[in-house]
């Protein structure tokens, strides 16, 4: 740029915006890399990035101060100063005080007994209690660790093993596995909000008690079950939830009947069992149904509010009527999972128009431009399916590849329109750079490299332990064995 148009845009308006207003535009943008971009855009929004620019720190932990590999110098000082500012924190209740990721403070249990009160800036405690049980004061240690949790500003709890010394003020609470305790009326803190009972890496979970009317709290608006052992009797689940999962097994097969489901709820993650239900067993109220078979399908169309839907099961032949057709389905995201799309004409399903999410996992069939242009965001299992030009639609601008056997994608076969390319695993597909490559593959691995001109990528996140924040240049993406090396052992 000249220098006389450097001049000229140092006048315009924009430009000069008050850093009040530059930092509540920044504030509504969340993703970190976002931000960076936004200080760019002009000379005076760089130099004066200290005086309204600030990280989004729900992905960034104070511990990382200490443990990363920040090398964008210019944004070192703001993003330590994001951490010191950060409110909403959490903490870790570990034997070892030794790092882990994802946690803004370490307490071990020695320090238990030393500390007179727990951060007020804390109000997330995860608590390794599985050492507990090895020590002879463990009922004094978590008799004097609850007590300080009472006075402390934590409202959520996860890896609970008792409810014996839960306090009143916790509005979140995730059990360990390994919970198996009776329930009953009174139980729960009085303001419980959301109830998580977690499976292990073995898919199991010992909790096998049955929940009875009136044990859950009023209210309580998020409730997650790994396995289920009974009958959902009406007025087991409180009118005040809005979301349910039932992840894992359940005993007996059907577990639903009419009245099961509250009026209010708006989501709904089901097992996947195939079983038939009543036709009035979902309540209209749904926005949000996954996991849930064809065979139901009559039942679902009913929903007026529903928007978003995965289906899941080998479903046989569509009878006449085409009673397991997607038509009439007013939905923005459709979620395809082992789905019959497959080569008889009579079984075909078209994706309806307006569908802006459509996700295709395991190994969908799909005809050339059978995906309507309504698609903004394609999720795929693999990119096996997709061997000409055409068959993404032009309209597509987000791409999620979910599994690692995806071989690298032929030249043509993406289209223009994406800019944005999702990856669950430490691959790299693709020679052709795009605008943002983001790689979102667990809790400890999510970075995302953003273009900065037509040299040079910014990488953002974290990998593993550590925290990342980097200049790029493109050569690292010429070839993908190079380019995978790169993201496992250098950034």
């Amino acid at each position: 740029m000249s220098n006389n148009n450097n001049s000229n845009n140092s006048t315009h308006k924009l430009v000069n915006l008050p850093h009040i207003l530059l930092s509540n535009i920044v504030y509504n943008l969340t993703d970190n890399i976002d931000k960076i971009f936004f200080s760019l855009v002009c000379k005076r929004w760089f130099e004066d990035r200290n005086r309204y620019l600030l990280f989004d720190t729900n992905t960034l932990y104070r511990i990382e101060k200490y443990n990363s590999r920040i090398k964008l110098n210019s944004y070192r000082s703001i993003i330590f100063e994001s951490l010191n500012k950060k409110k909403q924190c959490n903490m870790l209740v570990n034997p070892k005080t030794y790092y882990f990721e994802r946690y803004d403070q370490i307490m071990d249990y020695d320090s238990i007994e030393s500390i007179d009160e727990i951060d007020q800036d804390i109000v997330e405690v995860t608590i390794r209690s599985s050492e507990f049980e090895y020590r002879e004061d463990s009922d004094k240690l978590l008799d004097r660790l609850y007590d300080l949790i009472s006075k402390s500003n934590i409202t959520s709890i996860k890896d609970c093993q008792t409810l014996k010394y839960v306090p009143a003020n916790i509005t979140s609470l995730v059990f360990d596995s390994t919970f198996n305790e009776a329930l009953f009326k009174g139980c729960f803190p009085p303001n419980l909000k959301n109830l998580k009972f977690v499976g292990n890496i073995s898919n199991s979970c010992d909790f096998k008690k049955e929940i009875g009317v009136g044990v859950l709290p009023d209210t309580l608006e998020s409730f997650e079950m790994f396995n289920i052992y009974q009958i959902l009797e009406p007025g087991v689940l409180p009118i005040s939830l809005k979301i349910l999962r039932i992840l894992g097994d359940s005993e007996p097969g059907n577990y639903l009947k009419v009245g099961s489901l509250p009026p209010n709820l708006q989501e709904f993650f089901h097992n996947g069992k195939d079983f038939n239900i009543d036709s009035d067993v979902l309540p209209n109220s749904l926005i949000t149904l996954e996991n849930v078979p064809v065979s139901w399908m009559n039942s679902i169309k009913q929903l007026e509010n529903l928007r978003s839907l995965m289906l899941v099961g080998y479903s046989g032949k569509v009878a006449g009527f085409k009673q397991e057709s997607l038509d009439g389905l007013n939905i923005k995201r459709l979620c395809l999972n082992s789905f019959p799309y497959r080569e008889r004409p009579d079984t075909h399903r078209d994706i309806p128009f307006g569908v802006e999410t459509l996700e295709l996992l395991y190994h969908n069939k799909i005809n050339q431009k059978s995906l309507p242009s309504s698609v903004k965001t394609l999720v795929v299992d693999n990119m096996q399916n997709f061997i000409r030009p055409g068959m993404i639609p032009n309209s597509v601008n987000h791409l999620i590849i979910l599994n690692s056997a995806t071989n690298n994608i032929e030249e043509g076969i993406l289209p223009d329109s994406v800019q944005n390319i999702e990856l669950k695993q430490l691959l790299f597909p693709i020679t052709k750079m795009v605008n943002n490559i983001s790689f979102n593959v667990d809790d400890d691995t999510k970075f995302s490299f953003r273009k900065l001109d037509d040299q040079y990528y910014i990488v953002f996140g974290h990998q593993y332990d550590r925290f990342i924040a980097r200049l790029f240049h493109k050569s690292m993406f010429l070839e993908a064995d190079n380019a995978v090396e790169t993201l496992k052992y250098k950034i």
